[in-house]
């Protein structure tokens, strides 16, 4: 593991005990000096920053290989809840520090940008060749599908459910309903 890769796993763990992100726990924890530090980060909102652009970019991964391998747009439309909600399990620390790192988002500026407008792209041009998929704007679309999943993702992070994975068949079958074009099938 590279320098770089462990203050940023320090970073989600100080984050993770406390829901911030702390330079000296980043620097106990990791081992690395203030001055390594900074020289990789250039401080607190730079390493939120990486650390937001790398979790992103490790979900958004997931969301287009699980994409590419639906036979079909029924498939793919409940494979992208379930890797979702999948993902989330997985990565509740990364998870929250997703939900909850409104200035990371900010300062990750235009690197998230360019993140969010290659999903946008992928997601685009697979909606395009989908016509069982009733035509909707990427944002409504993928605000459709993976919204209500989000939002008891955010229920199970906080202990108020506690199984996402029993919920899956459900919230995938009704991302599929409202989304699909012939509302009969």
């Amino acid at each position: 593991m590279t320098r770089r890769e462990t203050i940023s796993n320090a970073a989600l763990e100080s984050f993770a005990a406390s829901g911030e992100i702390s330079i000296e726990e980043v620097r106990r924890l990791s081992g690395a000096s203030v001055g390594s530090i900074y020289h990789h980060f250039g401080g607190k909102d730079g390493i939120a920053a990486a650390l937001y652009v790398e979790i992103l970019r490790d979900y958004q991964s997931a969301v287009a290989r699980a994409l590419r391998r639906a036979p079909d747009a029924e498939a793919g439309v409940k494979a992208l809840v379930r890797c979702h909600l999948r993902w989330v399990v997985r990565n509740p620390d990364r998870t929250r520090f997703l939900l909850h790192s409104g200035a990371a988002r900010v300062a990750a500026g235009d690197e998230l940008k360019e993140l969010n407008r290659d999903l946008s792209t992928t997601l685009g041009e697979w909606i395009e060749d989908r016509p069982a998929i009733r035509p909707l704007p990427r944002e409504v679309f993928y605000a459709t599908v993976i919204g209500p999943s989000q939002e008891l993702s955010r229920h199970w992070l906080t202990g108020r459910i506690r199984s996402l994975s029993k919920l899956e068949d459900e919230l995938a079958e009704a991302a599929w309903r409202a989304v699909r074009a012939d509302p009969s099938s």
